[in-house]
């Protein structure tokens, strides 16, 4: 070790880049001996070194030093801020691997370099919450996706409701959201309002409620918003053969608002739930509203035929219906319920 040091204070002499690219590398093969070879503070005083002489090295020098450190649970702290804050070729397996690498540490990372390096740390074996909030919030599509599709991402409910709202304006990342396993139920019934006929299917299988999961949902609402933020349900309806008829000839005759008022008396769903079920261009909230109060088959073709010539203005060709009777077909009258009490729970608080 005594001629080691001793070739090391030669080295430093030599203020070439190349004497400089020798130095790092022999430093920087001391850092990779074995810990009970180097005398004690040595590593503090590698770490000076080397991070004091890493932007006078070439990329491709701080490159390979990175890809051999990134795993080391005993890398020199400094040395390991500073590649994660180098170019992202040399600073990508520091921000995916190292284990050295605090949460501060990687908020600093986020907070002062590019997409790219954000989009490295949201591929870390575990994110921790204050972490992908922060790069939740600067609403990056790529970042995002890479983040949802971290199963070791730690995503709390309300970072969820923050990716409802934003994946409403970015389709990019709608199915990997959709697709973790701990998207709260009520959320995915959310986005419906807004994704394709496709993922409404998905939506409608994957995240199907019991009704005892209703006070679940109630539950966690009020402890976002308060009491006083969050609609009440009525009791369930009992709805009838004669109210769901006379649904069917208020559309008949033309009076879409008269259905409209109709429909959210009937099901107890507030009257912006019922006008925006009525005016979706999808025509799947119809048939879940229509499968929820009971229509017969006849009925709810009657009605989705109906209301879409109303409100679209011309008639759509049969395979239209084709496609909104898959979910009439496909959701139970128990989920169709629970679904409207889902979107009720959700909506804006009625003005007293």
């Amino acid at each position: 070790m005594h001629s080691t040091l001793e070739k090391l204070v030669s080295l430093a002499r030599d203020r070439t880049p190349a004497g400089r690219t020798v130095l790092f590398d022999r430093v920087a093969g001391l850092l990779l001996e074995s810990e009970e070879e180097l005398p004690a503070g040595a590593t503090a005083l590698i770490d000076q070194i080397l991070t004091g002489l890493l932007h006078e090295v070439e990329a491709d020098v701080r490159k390979k030093l990175a890809c051999r450190i990134a795993m080391l649970d005993s890398a020199p702290r400094e040395l390991i801020r500073a590649l994660a804050a180098d170019e992202i070729e040399i600073a990508e397996p520091i921000l995916v691997q190292s284990p050295v690498l605090s949460t501060t540490d990687l908020l600093e990372v986020i907070d002062a370099r590019s997409p790219a390096h954000r989009e490295a740390v949201a591929r870390r074996a575990k994110v921790p919450e204050e972490v992908v909030s922060a790069l939740v919030r600067l609403k990056e599509p790529q970042v995002l996706r890479s983040l949802l599709s971290n199963a070791g991402a730690s995503i709390p409910r309300n970072i969820f409701n923050d990716l409802v709202a934003i994946a409403e304006g970015m389709e990019q990342i709608r199915m990997p959201l959709v697709s973790r396993d701990e998207m709260p139920k009520d959320l995915a019934y959310q986005m419906f309002w807004y994704v394709s006929a496709a993922m409404r299917q998905s939506i409608l299988k994957r995240f199907p409620i019991a009704p005892r999961e209703l006070d679940v949902i109630m539950a966690e609402l009020v402890a976002e918003r308060g009491a006083k933020r969050v609609r009440s349900f009525p009791p369930q309806p009992a709805w009838t053969s004669g109210e769901v008829q006379a649904l069917v000839a208020k559309v008949r005759s033309g009076d879409v608002e008269g259905f409209t008022k109709g429909l959210s008396a009937v099901t107890g769903v507030d009257p912006a739930t019922a006008r925006r079920i009525v005016r979706d261009a999808g025509g799947e909230p119809l048939a879940v509203a229509c499968k929820a109060m009971g229509a017969d088959r006849v009925q709810f073709t009657s009605i989705v035929v109906q209301v879409d010539r109303l409100v679209s203005g011309a008639a759509r060709p049969p395979a239209f219906l084709a496609d909104v009777a898959r979910t009439y077909d496909s959701v139970t009258a128990q989920a169709a319920k629970a679904m409207l009490k889902v979107w009720s729970l959700h909506s804006a608080p009625q003005a007293a």
